[in-house]
């Protein structure tokens, strides 16, 4: 998607629909309404246009009473909204250090990045414990585009950081592992073993990182 059409987009109306759905599960025209303060009217325009643009899809989503309600949720192609910065040109990249040096170049390279930036942040990441580290890598990486968000479940007292999306999803999808890399990216940041799984379902990404204290943090 051409750079400057992005930008208008991302600061539309239309956006903030997408970047809710991507939030979620999917949601009903009634669910965004609340969400994004604008009319019924206003929101299901929107929806049916990103449906008609391909941005979106819809299913029957059962209710607890009554017939299931309509409900909207991103397609494969709703992610051209969201950043992926230099990914196709990282991956091409990768793909000639392959074609170079062999199959382990990659790997070895990608593994250096991730040192790098580890180093970078633990002196960046701020707190003393888990939930102020917590709060300050999901801050750190919702502004590197990963739209995360720190959460804590009260009745199992268990910390999580959730993203939404990858900018670097691709290279990920590529080379698997970046899954391991994140993982010990996390955990050197945090002090904390972390199990990172995910969540694909149509165009939805949604990744967790469970974070399990090691010292009573």
């Amino acid at each position: 998607m051409n750079s400057d059409l992005l930008q208008k987009l991302v600061k539309s109306q239309k956006y903030q629909i997408l970047a809710e759905i991507k939030r979620s599960q999917g949601l009903s025209v009634a669910e965004l309404c609340k969400r994004v303060n604008l009319s019924y009217m206003g929101v299901k325009q929107h929806c049916i246009s990103l449906e008609k643009d391909g941005y979106l899809d819809t299913w029957r989503r059962p209710k607890g009473m009554g017939r299931p309600e309509k409900a909207y949720r991103l397609t494969a192609r709703a992610q051209d909204f969201f950043p992926s910065e230099y990914t196709n040109l990282t991956c091409q990249i990768l793909d000639s250090v392959l074609t170079v040096y062999g199959p382990a170049a990659p790997e070895k390279i990608l593994f250096q990045i991730y040192q790098n930036q580890s180093a970078f942040l633990r002196g960046r990441i701020e707190g003393v414990t888990l939930e102020e580290r917590a709060r300050s890598l999901a801050t750190w990486r919702a502004q590197e585009g990963y739209m995360a968000e720190y959460y804590f479940n009260p009745d199992v007292r268990e910390h999580q950081i959730i993203e939404y999306h990858s900018p670097v999803l691709s290279i990920l999808d590529r080379l698997p592992i970046v899954r391991e890399l994140e993982e010990k990216l996390f955990e050197n940041i945090l002090q904390a073993r972390v199990v990172r799984t995910e969540e694909r379902i149509s165009g939805l990404y949604k990744c967790f990182f469970t974070l399990i204290p090691t010292n009573g943090a």
